[in-house]
């Protein structure tokens, strides 16, 4: 199968060593703020036992998995609180709890936290719950009632991130995260050069609101090595009677290859799943939203290997926000 997932579980003596770092972060105030705790969160993120260290350094390095999953954490020992219902990650005195701060050391093995400016005001961590009034929207990550598509995380943004982390704090629920490789595709080699073409539109989706700065029209698909090629696709809002001949066909054997190798995966409370967002789309199948404090809610937090390949697109070198 393409689509390969990578799941461990910290042993006792793991747990103690990892709470014993969530305790010393936390009793500093200062680090529950989410900007202040990623400036320091690469070194914090060192004292993570080495066994863990090695298996996210090698899920970076050796591209073997589609994904890492690192269940039965040691946080949310008192419950996760009621789901909020509005994003509280705008609000002045938001504050991280042990299961982001956990979120955020396990991801800085991987890259730089980073934001973009048309989301939530450049947030680095975003709330995912249900919202009644986004119950029917499409592709959206607040709705419910709808299948959100494959795409692979703020796909048209060139400044895209390597790796989106999902740490699940409550989903009584049971809905599950679709996660699909392009590992192993087979395409002729007109299908692959045509995917390769900036031909195709790349939309963003409703959670960003963009100033349209990024041109989303004639963008290319593949990108990387020919022979192990890596994706970037929103075939959540494409729409395939746009393109014909080649571009269709090719269009068509790529969707199809995703749902042919697609994986569930239903978090459970303290999971920390970490995507290569290069390699993997993503999904979400619909369900039926417990609305309020019992309501689905996950942690969204992604990685990039270098801020400074988006220096360009950010205001300040100090800033995480990537203009959008």
């Amino acid at each position: 199968m393409a689509t390969t997932i990578r799941h461990i579980t910290p042993t006792f003596h793991e747990k103690q060593q990892i709470r014993g770092l969530l305790d010393e972060i936390i009793r500093e105030p200062d680090m529950m703020n989410q900007y202040s705790f990623m400036e320091k969160a690469a070194l914090y993120a060192q004292e993570l036992p080495r066994s863990i260290r090695q298996v996210f350094y090698e899920f970076k390095r050796r591209e073997d998995y589609s994904a890492l999953l690192v269940s039965n954490n040691p946080v949310l020992g008192d419950g996760a609180g009621p789901t909020p219902c509005r994003y509280i990650e705008l609000d002045n005195d938001y504050r991280l709890n042990d299961a982001n701060i956990l979120q955020g050391l396990y991801g800085s093995l991987l890259g730089e936290g980073i934001g973009f400016t048309s989301q939530r005001a450049g947030s680095l961590y975003n709330n995912i719950m249900p919202l009644p009034d986004c119950t029917e929207i499409a592709n959206s990550s607040a709705g419910s009632a709808l299948d959100f598509g494959f795409h692979v995380e703020d796909a048209f943004h060139p400044a895209r991130a390597e790796y989106l982390s999902l740490a699940c704090m409550r989903n009584d629920e049971g809905a599950a995260t679709i996660i699909s490789s392009i590992d192993g595709i087979t395409l002729s080699p007109e299908e692959m050069n045509t995917l390769f073409e900036p031909r195709f539109n790349i939309s963003h989706n409703p959670i960003h609101m963009t100033s349209d700065i990024v041109q989303e029209d004639a963008q290319a698909i593949l990108f990387g090595h020919r022979e192990a090629p890596y994706v970037t696709i929103n075939a959540a809002t494409l729409n395939l009677e746009n393109y014909t001949g080649l571009e269709r066909q090719s269009l068509e054997k790529l969707l199809g290859h995703f749902s042919e190798n697609r994986v569930a995966l239903t978090l459970e409370p303290t999971d920390c799943v970490f995507i290569d967002n290069y390699r993997c789309v993503h999904a979400r199948t619909a369900f039926e939203a417990n609305y309020g404090a019992s309501a689905r809610w996950l942690s969204r937090l992604v990685f990039t290997s270098s801020l400074r390949s988006s220096r360009k697109m950010r205001n300040s070198v100090t800033t995480r926000a990537i203009n959008a």
